[in-house]
């Protein structure tokens, strides 16, 4: 931990303007124990924005570790480039399947097919068929197979992996690894094609080739990644988490070439630029636009205000801005005392009289969320000020993007601005009633001046 703050206060010394950490907990704690969000908190003091990774324990909700409102939390998601690997099976068949890269080749040479199972009556290839595979391409059902596979001599792999959907696994030899995806039930029927090709009886010697990997277009992306944290927010359910997503699955990336490319001790390739994946990955590319929610189940929780738009980001029209002061009362309003406040803070900060009274929903975040209790009525106000930073004379409308089972409403629906950095705030109020526990409503507001398109999501 004090490695880290020392990290954070060279880092600020240095007069950077953005700092991106790719570390973080397996799960939330509280902000008076996070080291990250207490550096990003001095950061921030300096007018430095901390770009932090949402995590790698996915898709179980709640945890996301990266939570503390001044710093933006980055979700990882698929781009529209997909490694897809080649089978041709002795009977002619080619199947095309997915997720793994390999840079092996067979030169169109066939080797026998064999199944591990079949072999030992063992589906994880175990070491009991080590001596029968040599020269042959194995199936196996588990992961830990390859290992035995490889030290046996196979020729190759038919890896059947159900660790991680989305990331494409790279291994020491040629391989080829068949996915289950949640979204497609196809990868496992090709799994079964292959099965069914080994059990015929018609094919007494069955044969395979593993081709190398070629690369084709996602139409499905993006997605956010199996593994990418997700929310909700369970120290802050007021605050949305994470804020966005951005590209972190299967990235080209610098790779230290002392390490093997495949994570394998025995691999004895080394580059210094491999394929990867992360929210570490996701992290350094980090405004966003809306994504999928029928591809991507929990929503929001998933992927926040939604995938980057690094080009729209430059020139967002207005902001939602908040310092040191608010963050302050925002932790007030949490309860925590003076000794909790000023280790986060790191100076004699204290809590202002009525701060208590008001709720981290308050603070003027671009993201509206709050925890209601299943089944009641209910109405939350959300307090906001946006600062105009796109053109002098500038008129906004309010649109909502509503949701049948909430009620959105916005004071007033149109802001005028008459100069630059000049500030305007509103009112959104959501009212509704016996909202299911563990279910994700979401909405929008979109402030909408002809040119700039500013969108904030609300959830409950």
């Amino acid at each position: 931990g004090e490695k880290i703050l020392a990290a954070f206060d060279d880092a600020i010394a240095d007069g950077v303007d953005i700092i991106t950490i790719s570390l973080g907990d397996t799960s939330a704690v509280d902000l008076a124990h996070d080291v990250i969000a207490i550096g990003a908190f001095h950061a921030m003091t300096k007018g430095i924005l901390t770009v932090n990774s949402a995590g790698n324990n996915g898709p179980k909700a709640g945890f996301t570790s990266s939570i503390a409102p001044w710093l933006m939390s980055v979700a990882a998601s698929t781009t529209d480039r997909l490694f897809v690997d080649k089978v041709v099976l002795g009977n002619g068949k080619t199947i095309v399947v997915r997720y793994s890269i390999n840079a092996f080749t067979h030169k169109g040479k066939m080797f026998p097919l064999l199944y591990g199972k079949g072999v030992t009556n063992s589906s994880s290839c175990t070491e009991d068929y080590a001596n029968l595979v040599k020269g042959n391409i194995v199936l196996c059902d588990e992961f830990s197979g390859y290992h035995v596979a490889r030290e046996a001599g196979a020729a190759g792999l038919i890896l059947k992996d159900n660790r991680l959907y989305n990331v494409s696994l790279i291994l020491p030899f040629p391989a080829s690894t068949v996915t289950p995806d949640k979204f497609n039930s196809i990868i496992h029927q090709f799994y079964q094609v292959i099965m069914n090709f080994l059990r015929s009886s018609i094919i007494l010697n069955p044969q395979a080739e593993i081709l190398k990997t070629s690369v084709i277009k996602d139409s499905d992306a993006p997605i956010v990644a199996s593994f990418s944290s997700r929310g909700p927010n369970k120290y802050v359910p007021d605050i949305l988490k994470p804020d966005i997503s951005a590209p972190g699955v299967n990235i080209l990336a610098a790779y230290s070439p002392l390490a093997p490319i495949s994570r394998d001790i025995e691999d004895e390739r080394h580059v210094k630029y491999n394929i990867i994946s992360g929210t570490s990955m996701a992290c350094p590319h980090a405004a966003a636009w809306p994504m999928n929610s029928s591809k991507n189940t929990q929503a929001e929780f998933a992927y926040g205000s939604g995938h980057i738009n690094p080009v729209k980001a430059t020139n967002p029209g207005l902001v939602y801005e908040a310092f040191k002061q608010d963050y302050i009362n925002m932790l007030c309003s949490m309860g925590y005392d003076v000794d909790k406040l000023r280790t986060i803070s790191g100076d004699n900060s204290t809590c202002s009289k009525g701060s208590e009274k008001t709720s981290p929903k308050d603070l003027n975040y671009p993201s509206m969320a709050a925890q209601v209790s299943s089944g009641e009525s209910f109405t939350i106000k959300f307090p906001r000020t946006v600062t105009n930073i796109g053109l002098p004379n500038s008129t906004y409308k309010a649109r909502i993007l509503q949701n049948s089972k909430i009620s959105v409403n916005v004071v007033p629906e149109v802001l005028s601005f008459r100069s630059l950095n000049e500030k305007k705030s509103f009112i959104v109020t959501v009212t509704g009633k016996g909202l299911a526990s563990g279910s994700i409503v979401s909405a929008a507001l979109v402030w909408f001046d002809g040119s700039h398109i500013v969108r904030s999501p609300i959830v409950f």
